[in-house]
C-alpha cells in the first residue's frame, strides 16, 4: 500500500507540475527575450542621445564607454556608410553598409536577428539614428550574441526542472509519511492477527491509528477474547473428562482383574480377561479422543524437544510389546535432532505410529529419524498388507479405516498423528514401504538446540 500511494501521489503531482511548468517556461522565455530586446533598445537610444550631444571626435570614446556599460559591440556609421567609431577598435574609415544601418539613417529604430559570418553565431542588433541640428548625421548600432538570452532561457528552464523534481520529491515524501501513518497500525494489526493463533492473550492497539483501523483492532480483540474463552472451556472439559473417565475405568479394570484372580472357572476367567482387554481398548480410545480435543483446543507452549532422545525412549518402552507379538523392531535415529513442540506431542506421535504398525506388521517394523536443512523426517515402516493408493489419504481422517483394517481399531490414531504434526507446522503422508507394507512419513520443522540440553528430556 505504501509503495502504491507514494507512486500515485508522485505521478499525480508530476503531471500537475509539468502541466504548470511547461506554459510557465514558454511565458518566461518570451518575457526574458522581450526584456533582452527592450534593454538593448534602451541602451541603443541612450547611446544615440549621448552621441547627438557630442562632437564626432568624441564618439569613439563614447562607443567604448557604452560597450563597457552594456557588454555590446557599439559601431557608429556616418551618412556615407563609413565606419567612424567602433568599440572593438577595428579599422575605421571603411565602408560599413548594413541593412539595419541604412534603416537607421533613414530615421527608423531597427531591431532584428541575423547570422554573423565573422562570429559564426546569431546576432541580436538594434540600430538608431543620431540626430544633430534637426538632422540625421549618423547611425549607431549595438549588437549582442543571441546566445546570451538563449542561455538565460535555458538556465530558467533548468531551474523549472529542478522545481518540478523538488515538488515531486516533496510530494512523494509527504505521501510516504502519510502512508506510513496509515500502514504502521495496519502492520501492527496484521502482526497481532498472525501471532494470535499461537497466543490468544495478544491484543491489538485500539488507541492509535485511523478510526477504521481502531475499529478493526477492537473487533479483532473481541473475537480473540471470545475464542480464548471457548478454548479455555474446551480445555477444562477435556481435563475434566480425562479425570472422570479414567477413574471409573481404572476401577472396572481392577474389579475384572480381581474376578479373574479369584475365579476357579475357566470360562469366567476368559470372559474377565476379554472384558479387561475391552476396558483397555476403551481407555485407549478415550485417550485418543481427549488428545484430539486438546489438539483442537490449542497447543501448549512450544519448546525445543530432543526428538531422537524421545523417540529412542519410546522404542525402548515398546520393545517388550513387540517381542510378545514376535515382531522385530529396528531403528535408525540420527543424533542431535531437535523439534519445536509442546511437551508430550512427539511421544504421542511415535506411540500412535508404533501402535498402528504393530497392528499390521507380519515380522518387522523399522523406525527412521533423519534431518535435512529445515525439517526432521520420521518414518515408521512395516511389512504388513499395506494400503491401496486410493486409501492412503483417507486413513488420516477421523474415524476412517482402511478396507483391510484389523478389528478393534478406532480410526483415530493416524488422524491424531496428522493433526499433531500439522500443529507443529509439519505434514504427514502414507506410502508403500520397501517390504510392500505401509510406511507413514512425518515431517516436522527443526528447532535450534537449547542451551543446557544435555539434561533429562520430558517424554
Amino acid at each position: 500500500m505504501t509503495r502504491r500511494l507514494v507512486l500515485a501521489m508522485a505521478v499525480l503531482v508530476a503531471v500537475v507540475a509539468v502541466a504548470l511548468a511547461v506554459p510557465m517556461a514558454v511565458v518566461v522565455a518570451n518575457d526574458q527575450r522581450a526584456a533582452f530586446i527592450a534593454n538593448l533598445e534602451v541602451d541603443t537610444l541612450t547611446t544615440a542621445t549621448t552621441l547627438s550631444s557630442q562632437a564626432s571626435t568624441e564618439w569613439q570614446a563614447t562607443a567604448e564607454a557604452a560597450a563597457l556599460r552594456t557588454g555590446a559591440r557599439v559601431v557608429v556609421v556616418d551618412l556615407g556608410r563609413n565606419l567612424i567609431a567602433d568599440s572593438d577598435n577595428s579599422s575605421l574609415d571603411r565602408l560599413f553598409d548594413r541593412p539595419e544601418v541604412n534603416a537607421a539613417l533613414a530615421g527608423s529604430l531597427t531591431s532584428d536577428v541575423r547570422s554573423s559570418v565573422t562570429m559564426g553565431e546569431e546576432l541580436r542588433y538594434v540600430a538608431a539614428p543620431v540626430v544633430q541640428d534637426y538632422g540625421i548625421t549618423a547611425a549607431v548600432r549595438l549588437s549582442l550574441p543571441e546566445s546570451l538570452v538563449t542561455e538565460e532561457i535555458k538556465e530558467t528552464q533548468r531551474w523549472l526542472v529542478v522545481f518540478v523534481l523538488t515538488v515531486v520529491i516533496a510530494a512523494a515524501l509527504v505521501a510516504w509519511l502519510l502512508a506510513r501513518s496509515i500502514a504502521s497500525p495496519l502492520r501492527r494489526l496484521a502482526q497481532v492477527a498472525d501471532e494470535l493463533p499461537d497466543d490468544l492473550d495478544l491484543r491489538a492497539d485500539e488507541r492509535h491509528g485511523p478510526h477504521e483501523v481502531r475499529a478493526v483492532a477492537a473487533a479483532l480483540n473481541s473475537t480473540a477474547e471470545r475464542l480464548s474463552g471457548i478454548l479455555q472451556r474446551t480445555q477444562r472439559v477435556a481435563a475434566d473428562a480425562s479425570h472422570h473417565l479414567r477413574t471409573p475405568l481404572t476401577g472396572v479394570r481392577l474389579r475384572l482383574e480381581a474376578i479373574e484372580d479369584i475365579s476357579t472357572q475357566g470360562p469366567v476367567q476368559a470372559e474377565a480377561r476379554a472384558a479387561t482387554a475391552e476396558v483397555d481398548r476403551l481407555a485407549r480410545r478415550i485417550e485418543q479422543v481427549l488428545a484430539l480435543a486438546r489438539s483442537d483446543a490449542g497447543a501448549a507452549p512450544f519448546a525445543a524437544q530432543a526428538a531422537s532422545v524421545i523417540i529412542g525412549g519410546r522404542l525402548e518402552a515398546a520393545a517388550a510389546m513387540f517381542d510378545e507379538r514376535n515382531v522385530e523392531l529396528t531403528s535408525e535415529l540420527e543424533d542431535g535432532v531437535f523439534v519445536a513442540a509442546p511437551a508430550g506431542v512427539i511421544a504421542r506421535i511415535i506411540d500412535e505410529l508404533l501402535g498402528n504398525a504393530l497392528q499390521y506388521a507380519s515380522t518387522q517394523v523399522h523406525v527412521r529419524l533423519r534431518s535435512s536443512d529445515t525439517q526432521a523426517e520420521l518414518s515408521v515402516s512395516d511389512d504388513g498388507p499395506g494400503l491401496p493408493v486410493a486409501e492412503r489419504e483417507a486413513v488420516f481422517e477421523r474415524f476412517t479405516r482402511g478396507a483391510a483394517s484389523v478389528p478393534g481399531g478406532s480410526g483415530l490414531g493416524l488422524a491424531l498423528v496428522r493433526e499433531s504434526v500439522i500443529g507443529l507446522g509439519g505434514s504427514a503422508h502414507a506410502q508403500e514401504s520397501r517390504w510392500g507394507g505401509l510406511s507413514v512419513v512425518v515431517h516436522m520443522p527443526l528447532a535450534d538446540e537449547p542451551a543446557g540440553s544435555s539434561g533429562p528430556v520430558t517424554l
